[in-house]
């Protein structure tokens, strides 16, 4: 997939957009046209990638990692872009978090289904159109769940579209969630398995597997949700990375957890912002919260409120979940060549993430590292979670919870926290798990949305930054915490984000005029 990202974009982009016939409904001359462009399976290759390369965000609070600082996880400082308007559940309908991330799945949107309408009269292969359909429907699904997720009930539009049938009203979610499922069904059933060589990244079955999972889940289709977590494990295809840590690392991309992810290339497309804002050099951005970093167990798999934990206040990072300090730079770690002195850093919180961060800063903008979007711990835990909901509290649940656990070396949940335990004990234990396993990978914020559990709605707290100070005795550091920023909910209104300008209709309109405009077909 990455060596497809060099196709030059004048040509990637002809499949974005449908021609309107001119008076004399004549093919334009001065640029590749959809209904002259798709003659082979190169050619329709070039028009899918279009798709693909609208996945990258266009903002910063459309990043993965930006949307855990808007949850208890973690705090954005900086009120660049709506990043702290969204983390204090202040947006509006002018907001920039809800404009862009609506902006981007409607652009993805209209691009599969233009491609989709181009494909069928192709005079590519039929395996090579079948494969694509596929894939094509893979990423609009993926584009309709995240609206679904963040907005409820949005715009459903599966076909062609002119400036004049633009304006449409929104679809119950249960209706939009139909048609994803549809999508999702589609295109397990004609993907492969993998791929080799330059394909790797493209949508698999067990990507259209996973995805559909993941909205069941959020959609608390208990049951179907359960049995397409099952129908991924079945494929024998992914397994748990054996090193946490290195699960995202540039050098183990698309290793053997990650079912989907966001490709980036070094030198040629980069990712566009957010190494950047996790490095130590350009942006006082990243905070991680003081509660985050308490919510790690110990290696015995005690909480530290827990009697018999063995944890030090003064030593707290001692005898912890690895997890933590895989995914922290924690005050007095080691990061690039020196000692992370919490008292010299711009972040008011005292720590900042490691997990996909640049923390070396040499190229901050230019990474190639990918996004991994979905991965089998997830498949894992979504199977438990949607067992649990279920009422199973067989062994089933903690063997699926185990194995997570085990790759890091924690304990199972039967010598730590006991057997026989009831619904509501192993949810509190799986919602625990989704956290540290997944901090940093933007699902702590749809979590908290799904969940609706406003308690996870509190203001920020972090560490006293000058009682971090002395680099040449970190014994003498004390660790006292104190509040950062306050974080107001209103449970009404709190649970979606509004709908940009209030008018779905109008950003529609004016994302299909852009992009008609830019394809030259206005």
């Amino acid at each position: 997939m990455k060596a497809l990202k060099y196709i030059a974009a004048g040509l990637l982009l002809v499949s974005l957009g449908s021609c309107k016939s001119d008076i004399l409904d004549r093919e334009p001359l001065d640029r590749l046209s959809p209904n002259t462009f798709y003659e082979n399976d190169t050619q329709c290759k070039m028009g899918l990638v279009g798709i693909y390369s609208s996945l990258p965000p266009i903002a910063t609070v459309a990043f993965w990692f930006q949307q855990d600082f808007m949850s208890d996880d973690a705090y954005c400082q900086d009120s660049w872009q709506g990043s702290r308007e969204i983390g204090e559940w202040q947006t509006n309908s002018s907001s920039w978090g809800p404009n862009a991330k609506w902006t981007q799945q409607y652009q993805t949107i209209i691009r599969a289904n233009t491609f989709l309408l181009n494909l069928e009269k192709a005079t590519a292969s039929e395996e090579t159109k079948k494969q694509m359909a596929g894939e094509a429907k893979f990423l609009r699904a993926y584009a309709y769940s995240d609206l679904i997720t963040f907005f409820g009930d949005v715009p459903l539009i599966l076909g062609d579209q002119t400036l004049e049938t633009a304006k449409v009203p929104r679809d119950s979610k249960e209706k939009v969630l139909n048609a994803i499922i549809q999508d999702l069904n589609d295109a397990a059933a004609v993907l492969p398995e993998s791929y080799s060589g330059s394909d790797v990244g493209r949508a698999t079955k067990g990507a259209a597997l996973a995805q559909k999972c993941r909205i069941l889940l959020y959609n608390e289709k208990w049951t179907e949700a359960a049995e397409a977590a099952k129908q991924v494990m079945d494929l024998n295809v992914y397994s748990l990375y054996p090193a946490y840590g290195m699960t995202f690392d540039e050098s183990n991309e698309n290793n053997c957890e990650v079912i989907f992810d966001i490709q980036y290339i070094k030198n040629s497309q980069a990712q566009p912002w957010p190494s950047a804002r996790l490095s130590f050099v350009d942006w006082p951005t990243p905070n991680v919260t003081a509660d985050m970093i308490d919510s790690y167990y110990m290696t015995n798999g005690k909480a530290i409120t827990d009697a018999g934990s063995g944890y030090n206040p003064q030593d707290p990072f001692k005898n912890r979940d690895p997890r933590m300090a895989a995914s922290i730079v924690l005050p007095g770690s080691q990061c690039a060549s020196g000692t992370f002195i919490p008292a010299n850093d711009q972040v008011p919180c005292g720590t900042r993430p490691r997990k996909y961060a640049d923390i070396k800063g040499t190229d901050s903008y230019n990474v190639g590292l990918n996004q991994i979007v979905l991965r089998y711990a997830d498949i894992l835990l979504m199977r438990a979670e949607a067992l649990i909901e279920l009422g199973n509290t067989s062994q089933e649940v903690y063997d699926l919870i185990d194995k997570v656990r085990a790759r890091v070396n924690m304990p199972k949940i039967e010598d730590a926290e006991g057997t026989g335990l009831t619904q509501e004990q192993l949810r509190k234990i799986l919602r625990h798990e989704r956290r540290v396993e997944f901090f940093m990978e933007g699902t702590r914020y749809t979590d908290m949305l799904r969940w609706k559990d406003e308690s996870l709605v509190h203001d920020v707290y972090g560490y006293v930054k000058d009682k971090l100070s002395d680099p040449t005795n970190p014994s003498k550091w004390v660790f006292e915490t104190e509040k950062k920023a306050t974080r107001n909910f209103d449970s009404k209104k709190g649970w979606l984000w509004p709908i940009p300008h209030a008018d779905p209709e109008s950003w529609l309109l004016i994302n299909l005029k852009n992009h008609l405009v830019f394809n030259g077909d206005l």
